[in-house]
């Protein structure tokens, strides 16, 4: 990947990559880390049905994504990108990777939860294409900040606009 001029190298995630993520979350939530060292240890072990990507500029670490696959779904659970590298379609990127693996596992949709305030992220999320469902009250614990679900259906009018209810 490129970006910039700058080469950039996407590769999959290993528990050597462990500090690095837990850095980046506190570079990308104001100081503190959503996920633990053994949360992301226990993703990273579920190799038949998860997969983390981790990009790096040279030897620092910049940006990753992780996502679950499942039968007829693949949920991304957690995204960050370095705050200094935001903007220049990492981010992007990197859900596009995840959106294609999907496909290739014949997946109907791509499911994801995003803090209600996030702005930013709403509007990456629906210019690939997903659509709000639901919200799930209190969902992050730290702040008890609402959660908007969101789903990205893979198959032409399947569920379209479709909306659920907890």
């Amino acid at each position: 990947m490129t970006v910039n001029g700058k080469v950039l190298q996407v590769m999959q995630a290993t528990d050597n990559d462990i500090p690095g993520l837990l850095i980046l979350e506190k570079q990308v939530y104001s100081g503190q880390t959503p996920w633990s060292s053994f949360s992301f240890e226990s993703e990273l072990k579920k190799r038949k049905n998860s997969l983390y990507l981790v990009v790096y500029q040279a030897s620092t670490l910049v940006a990753f994504i992780g996502a679950r696959f499942y039968s007829r779904e693949t949920h991304i659970t957690n995204i960050a990108v370095a705050p200094q590298f935001q903007g220049q379609h990492i981010g992007k990127r990197l859900m596009e990777l995840m959106i294609d693996r999907a496909r290739e596992n014949d997946n109907e949709c791509v499911s994801l939860e995003v803090r209600i305030d996030n702005e930013i992220a709403k509007k990456l999320y629906r210019s690939l294409g997903f659509e709000e469902i639901f919200i799930r009250k209190n969902y992050y614990q730290d702040t008890h900040t609402d959660a908007i679900n969101m789903i990205l259906w893979l198959r032409k009018n399947q569920n379209k606009g479709k909306k659920f209810t907890l």
